[in-house]
């Protein structure tokens, strides 16, 4: 299930006005064309098309697909990048002295991106365990990243020493989004750290 996410981008802040702009502008179409056409409706029905009809559709179709639009980004009027897709990497624990002692090996990972303009969802999967965000945050000024906290459960595979438990993430966007670098922190039951390195290969639908 996806989340939402926070941002520093200001965006959301203007954006509804210029989508309520556009559903009041299609509503005065629709009823100008009932006009012209001579339909009305009875008193106790509402016509099918009204504003707030219209709001929900453009902001939906805003949500999911527009925000991706190249020319979208150009113009500025969204600058969260779209980090939707699967992404192939290696992660590298460090080696410590507490309960996650002796599995600093680097391990592959896949990694699932799921994100919309509002909502997001990352998935996490190696050979001993798999993990999903709860919560997330993209920054766009200075370095673009994403932070996340996760809850991890390890597989039938993993070692007895492995228990589920939350971490965050950090992940520095780079190579134009086609890269993500950075560490992540789990808790204290794991006691683990270490660096994530990803590279998309394929983008998928938000």
């Amino acid at each position: 299930m996806t989340h939402t996410y926070s941002t520093d981008s200001r965006e959301r802040q203007y954006v509804p006005f210029g989508i309520a702009a556009a559903a009041i502008g299609a509503t005065f179409l629709v009823s100008q064309a009932l006009a012209r056409h001579q339909i009305t409706f009875p008193w106790w029905a509402s016509p099918p098309i009204d504003t707030m009809a219209f709001y929900g559709f453009f902001y939906g179709v805003f949500d999911r697909f527009i925000w991706k639009w190249p020319l979208v980004h150009r113009i500025r009027i969204t600058s969260i990048p779209d980090l939707s897709g699967t992404w192939y990497g290696e992660v590298c624990p460090a080696e410590t002295n507490g309960v996650s002692g002796g599995l600093g090996v680097k391990r592959d990972i896949t990694v699932r991106i799921k994100q919309t303009w509002t909502r997001l969802r990352i998935r996490g999967e190696t050979a001993l365990s798999k993990s999903h965000s709860l919560s997330g945050n993209i920054i766009t000024a200075d370095e673009c990243s994403v932070s996340y906290e996760y809850l991890n459960e390890p597989t039938a595979l993993a070692p007895s020493t492995m228990h589920a438990h939350r971490g965050t993430a950090r992940l520095s966007i780079v190579g134009r989004g086609m890269t993500l670098d950075g560490e992540y922190y789990s808790g204290r039951d794991r006691q683990s750290i270490g660096t994530i390195r990803l590279t998309r290969r394929d983008a998928t639908e938000g």
